[in-house]
């Protein structure tokens, strides 16, 4: 299966912003097209939207997940639209997208980190480890059971669209391998552009979200209610529109020139998060 086009709309005279959407794990990146559409029917005309394949996944299964090579792969796309671009990732797909702002900040207008707030380490790995060893023993049975779990914790539209391109149960021991040691704050304290963290109040990787927050430059957090670790392909819509905001205050930026303008907010007077009453810099969504 080929790598899905970049979903615009017309162009105008001046072009936007573009975005990449960078899938999680198991899946591949045509399973964001209800995102890439959500946010290219909320931007300017003429933003693009990419939603590459990364190594290991979709078109590209039979290669090896690095960290490296899926960086290199978001580059790729970023450099082929044109930079800088908006990087937006869910899951694995915001470590990955940490990853490129951390090492090549220049190509990147903002960063969008969804559902990916806990610091890798070995320990935090090993039950992934665990998962990722029964699927290269039993890769059909895990494929069913996977399938069928999936299918009873979200439902079918979004079963369908995570199967889109193939479940990549084959690369979870790659990307484990490649990311259980994987400093993402090192990378967030690197890239010195604005950071906007979503998650859903469920998500069970909010461990260590203000840990995020505070080693960002120009960091913000969008928590929302009752949202799990899926939330982008539960809700796709909610999150093409945030995505699609950031990339407009890029947009706005580019022509003043602020950091105002590209919607930096400053630290103190931070909004309390009500699910747990830690501080938030952007407040609960209201959705």
């Amino acid at each position: 299966m080929a790598a899905p086009a970049p979903v615009t709309v017309d162009s105008p005279v001046d072009e936007p912003t573009p975005v990449v959407l960078v899938h999680g794990l198991r899946v591949s990146g045509a399973t964001l097209h209800r995102v890439a559409e959500a946010v290219a029917g909320s931007a300017a005309p003429g933003r693009e939207v990419a939603t590459p394949d990364l190594p290991g996944h979709g078109a590209r299964r039979d290669e090896t997940f690095s960290m490296s090579g899926a960086v290199d792969t978001v580059l790729t796309e970023i450099r082929r639209l044109g930079p800088p671009a908006v990087v937006a990732g869910m899951s694995m797909g915001g470590y990955v997208a940490m990853a490129v702002a951390g090492r090549h900040p220049e190509a990147v207008a903002a960063l969008v980190p969804m559902c990916a707030t806990t610091q890798p380490s070995p320990l935090l790995a090993a039950p992934f480890e665990t998962f990722g060893a029964v699927t290269a023993f039993l890769p059909r049975q895990a494929a069913i059971i996977s399938q069928v779990a999936t299918r009873l914790a979200v439902g079918r539209q979004v079963s369908a669209d995570m199967e889109i391109g193939g479940l990549a149960l084959g690369s979870i021991a790659d990307v484990v391998a490649g990311i259980k040691r994987f400093d993402a704050l090192g990378e967030i304290r690197r890239y010195p552009g604005r950071t906007v963290f979503v998650n859903g109040s469920q998500d069970r990787f909010r461990m260590h979200e203000q840990r995020f927050v505070e080693a960002a430059q120009n960091g913000s957090l969008t928590v929302i209610p009752g949202a799990s670790h899926l939330f982008p392909l539960i809700q796709p819509e909610l999150a093409g529109r945030l995505i699609g905001e950031v990339a407009a205050a890029c947009d706005t930026a580019a022509v003043g020139g602020s950091a105002e303008a590209a919607g930096g907010r400053p630290a103190e007077g931070r909004p309390i998060d009500p699910a747990d009453g830690r501080p938030v810099c952007v407040a609960e969504l209201d959705t």
